[in-house]
């Protein structure tokens, strides 16, 4: 469940208080190519279709479980503040895990995942956080997205043509939830229903030569 802005003020329900905190960085990538345009999703797994990177470099990785938040009556955004607060005392300030930090790293790996030459970030699109079930773990998780654009990826060939993984080019439509039949990771539908991410989206859009 993505916690949308006309939650925020909303308590959380007793049942569906997160014990675990987890966060994933994500680099969309827009492009254009002959007459499709959109960004890059991939097809990690048989069962989503998202921008996620699990081959993001674990030793990087914010995550905690057996977190326990410091009331139970608590709102939606008292949920988020706690988070961030958590995020940037354990995190960002203890581990020296920056923004400037975290953005090197998400290029890096990119790079390497995808054998790319050089790799530029432009824009930061807005934070989602979501509150998720996990079955296997049997806990409620509250995940943070740090999402990010590209506008500059040298060898863009070399990016369209990977096969690392199955990918597709996803309209910037929040409309679409489904590819071939095959769910879009929730956040990405959320993302795109911003006007102000699709905006910058728009800004960083990159021609892809046939």
């Amino acid at each position: 469940m993505i916690i949308t802005k006309d939650m925020l003020e909303e308590k959380v329900p007793k049942e569906m208080m997160p014990t675990r905190l987890d966060s994933a960085l994500i680099l969309y990538t827009n492009i254009r190519y002959k007459n499709e345009s959109g960004i890059i999703v991939y097809n990690t797994n048989p069962t989503t279709w998202n921008c996620l990177y699990p081959f993001y470099e674990l030793n990087h990785k914010f995550t905690i479980d057996d977190y326990k938040f410091l009331k139970e009556d608590i709102t939606y955004k008292e949920l988020i503040e706690e988070y961030q607060r958590v995020y940037k005392e354990k995190y960002e300030t203890k581990a020296g895990n920056t923004k400037e930090v975290r953005m090197n790293i998400l290029i890096d790996e990119y790079k390497k995942t995808f054998n790319l030459l050089d790799v530029n970030i432009s824009d930061e699109l807005l934070p989602i956080f979501e509150l998720k079930y996990s079955k296997s773990k049997n806990v409620w998780t509250l995940y943070y997205f740090e999402n990010y654009v590209a506008n500059k990826v040298d060898n863009i060939n070399t990016l369209f043509e990977q096969k690392l993984y199955d990918q597709k080019i996803l309209p910037l439509d929040s409309s679409i939830k489904a590819i071939d039949s095959i769910e879009v990771a929730s956040n990405i539908p959320y993302m795109l229903s911003i006007d102000e991410n699709v905006k910058l989206l728009n800004k960083s859009i990159i021609d892809l030569e046939p």
